[in-house]
């Protein structure tokens, strides 16, 4: 009777958490979700993204520092706003490895776009160590700039790990994820390889869209 019981709590917790990974999944790829960085517990950048036909809409420095804000004070309810879903991402939760993407129209190094991230002034580091002016392709704003690059790394961790780049880096504590449905609160009970499985498929439409919405 007790394995019974058992096998029947089992089986309808794996029930509800496989539909609720599967609605999250839909909706990740439809809703809006506001995406933002952060570095030593400080917002760095962000942007909203949502369904692929609309392009995403990348932060200004008051908006950042409006979110900062409300960071220190984990009013998370009110960062979310009218968004489905709210991802912040630590910055060592993207691959460390130098190797180069392209980024503002050429190939450059992870490590100089991690450079970038942490500089107060990443416009005129760019420009002085490429020649290349961020202006002339419409990059003329700090904030702006940095959320083209977090864009740029977001998109390359999806299109290596699909979806289970969230799920991977929130076992490891590097991704806050809100508001948290039973997939995420009960995260840790579940075997990695059954999340890896399950999403590793899965491609987020919108990671299109965010592609063609990078500048350069």
């Amino acid at each position: 009777m007790i394995l019974i019981i058992a096998f029947l709590i089992t089986s309808i917790f794996g029930f509800f958490t496989y539909q609720d990974a599967v609605e999250l999944k839909n909706n990740l790829e439809s809703q809006p979700k506001l995406m933002l960085l952060q570095n030593n517990e400080k917002i760095v950048a962000g942007f909203v993204a949502t369904d692929s036909e609309e392009e995403a809409e990348f932060l200004t420095i008051s908006q950042v520092a409006e979110y900062q804000n409300s960071f220190k004070k984990q009013d998370y309810k009110k960062m979310l706003g009218d968004n489905y879903k709210m991802f912040i991402i630590e910055i060592k939760a993207f691959d460390l490895v130098d190797e180069e993407l392209y980024f503002n129209g050429k190939k450059t190094s992870k490590s100089f776009l991690y450079t970038l991230l942490k500089s107060n002034d990443p416009i005129s580091l760019y420009k002085s160590e490429t020649g290349i002016d961020p202006a002339l392709n419409g990059n003329s704003d700090p904030m702006e700039f940095k959320a083209n690059i977090f864009a740029v790394l977001f998109s390359e961790a999806i299109d290596k790990r699909g979806t289970f780049f969230i799920f991977g880096e929130y076992k490891k504590k590097n991704i806050i994820v809100y508001p948290e449905t039973i997939v995420f609160k009960f995260m840790g009970l579940i075997p990695t390889s059954f999340v890896k499985n399950m999403f590793e498929n899965a491609k987020n439409s919108t990671i299109n869209k965010i592609n063609q919405t990078i500048k350069g």
